[in-house]
């Protein structure tokens, strides 16, 4: 039940941000970030196809972010701890990116509780 108003709050936020555009939003990469302020923890890239226009600009953004982030945080999470050798990850991070080699982005970290995303960094 959890899940469906998540990605219902996804939806509605890229709709408000995307006048009415379908867009799906893309986990493209995840994986191990070293960050000079938060320290080693877990990223997750998201790609919007198509991109919404004013998404980096959006007023909703840290709202669309946090849900994306409680959205894949449960199954990205295990995946990387499995996968990497990161026992501990001081945070998670959530970057949505516009393009693959060049574009614009937006990254947001949160502490991680119980699983999931909690307050942002």
């Amino acid at each position: 039940m959890k899940l469906v108003r998540v990605l219902a709050s996804i939806l509605v936020l890229a709709a408000s941000n995307a006048s009415a555009q379908d867009v799906q939003w893309k986990l493209v990469d995840t994986g191990v970030l070293n960050h000079s302020s938060y320290g080693k923890g877990i990223e997750m890239r998201i790609q919007p196809d198509p991109i919404p226009e004013g998404l980096f600009g959006g007023d909703n953004l840290d709202d669309l972010l946090l849900a994306l982030c409680n959205h894949y945080a449960p199954s990205v999470i295990p995946f990387v701890l499995q996968q990497t050798d990161i026992e501990q990850p001081d945070f998670i991070a959530v970057r949505i990116v516009s393009g693959e080699a060049v574009g614009r982005y937006v990254l947001e970290a949160y502490a991680i509780a119980d699983g999931r995303c909690g307050a942002a960094l």
